[in-house]
């Protein structure tokens, strides 16, 4: 879907998932709730809380939030587990998962290396560029879910990268149980923080 689509959709009030508004960065001494002992948190850097819902434009036709997500009602989905962690040359200090949920009553089928990683130091939000691509398919059923780790996800666009602190964005896109013409970005926002 091209912008002009995109806004076209939005302006009609089609497109499910924006949610919320941009907030001010939180200080260290008012941390993102877990993120207490998971390193120093620059003031700069924007926190997971007051993100909206895509935080950057996305070219599926929706979004679904790992932080806005209503989890009794969403159809799908992505949770990150933790959201941050500190870094240590570049990689994060602890195994983050990222596991997606089908909550449909539909068979899913999609690329699980699809994957596209943005990243927000302060100013922006930066697609990080893709060196890789991978083509297989990964069919959900219903009630089911299928794990990676954010360093899986990561890898599968570079081979080998080096991770800056700051907020991530990792989205997949996979089909619309309810369209099946419309494709959905599940997106996990996952906090990386320099060591204290």
């Amino acid at each position: 879907m091209n912008r002009r689509d995109l806004l076209a959709h939005i302006g009609a009030g089609s497109i499910v998932g924006i949610a919320g508004c941009l907030g001010d960065a939180e200080t260290p001494d008012d941390p993102v709730a877990g993120n207490e002992s998971d390193g120093e948190v620059d003031s700069t850097t924007p926190q997971i809380d007051g993100q909206p819902c895509p935080p950057y434009e996305t070219e599926r036709d929706s979004a679904v939030c790992s932080h806005t997500v209503d989890t009794d009602t969403a159809s799908v989905y992505i949770e990150p587990n933790p959201e941050s962690s500190t870094l240590n040359d570049g990689t994060p200090v602890d195994d983050i998962t990222l596991t997606f949920y089908n909550q449909s009553s539909t068979e899913l089928t999609f690329n699980p290396h699809s994957w596209s990683i943005w990243h927000n130091s302060g100013t922006e939000w930066e697609e990080l560029q893709q060196e890789l691509s991978g083509d297989e398919r990964l069919t959900t059923s219903p009630d089911d879910t299928h794990s990676w780790s954010f360093m899986q996800a990561v890898e599968s666009i570079q081979e080998e990268p080096v991770l800056e602190p700051g907020l991530y964005a990792a989205e997949l896109g996979v089909p619309d149980p309810e369209n099946s013409d419309d494709w959905i970005a599940c997106i996990a926002l996952v906090q990386l923080n320099t060591a204290e």
